[in-house]
């Protein structure tokens, strides 16, 4: 009688799948740490995205109780901001921007009252400079390099001007004595219809229907003067 002891198949297998869910449940165990530590990656993906840069708060000060070397600092600290401010978004060349950087800070020290943020205090007072620059030398014209070899553009269509003058005159002479004042006080000393209505005793609406009509009149006439002389 042999002493060899025999398995059976179902007994081989049962013993099998006990091993493979073993083995399974370490590899899950396993594996679990890493899926949970995904999301931390994440984390210090977006920690270490760059954040915008804020511009810093400038502290409250009073101008009149500032001293020398205050002031020095605060002209330091900010020149090249309102620098830029003139010369970048207002096109001013730098000499200018330069003497407009004089002036605001001139204002500044010149205010009384308490300023809560110098930088945009400072800031607001060189664009509103920028643009009184802009708008004063708008009206200027520089004057050509050959100017000693014009004349004066004023006398240009000097005969057209006195011939439209004495038109005028004449359409005048052919008006009622208190159109011609009306019109006189209306177009040539710029009187508004009150102070016609005030010059002539009569009232605003008056004043008003006797500009229009003195004005269609001597329309008629300066017409008929045109129409003679063709």
């Amino acid at each position: 009688m042999g002493l060899t002891k025999s398995i059976s198949p179902q007994r081989r297998a049962v013993t099998t799948e006990r091993k493979a869910s073993v083995l399974d449940q370490e590899t899950l165990e396993v594996s679990a740490p890493a899926v949970a530590t995904a999301p931390a990656a994440t984390t210090a993906e977006t920690i270490a995205q760059p954040q915008r840069r804020t511009a810093p708060k400038s502290k409250s000060v009073e101008p009149a109780k500032l001293t020398g070397d205050e002031i020095e600092t605060l002209y330091i600290e900010h020149r090249a901001l309102l620098l830029f401010v003139a010369c970048r978004k207002f096109r001013i060349n730098d000499v200018d921007a330069e003497n407009l950087i004089q002036e605001v800070f001139l204002s500044f020290l010149q205010t009384c009252t308490r300023i809560d943020n110098v930088r945009a205090w400072l800031v607001a007072a060189m664009c509103n400079a920028s643009r009184h620059h802009w708008r004063s030398t708008g009206r200027v014209e520089p004057l050509p390099d050959d100017y000693e070899n014009q004349s004066d553009p004023g006398s240009q269509s000097l005969a057209d001007r006195f011939a439209m003058q004495m038109t005028v005159q004449k359409v005048l002479g052919y008006m009622q004595p208190r159109c011609r004042e009306t019109l006189r006080l209306h177009y040539f000393e710029g009187r508004s219809a009150v102070d016609v209505a005030k010059e002539m005793e009569t009232t605003n609406r008056y004043a008003e229907k006797l500009i229009h009509n003195c004005l269609r009149r001597a329309r008629e006439i300066y017409n008929n003067i045109n129409m003679v002389r063709r």
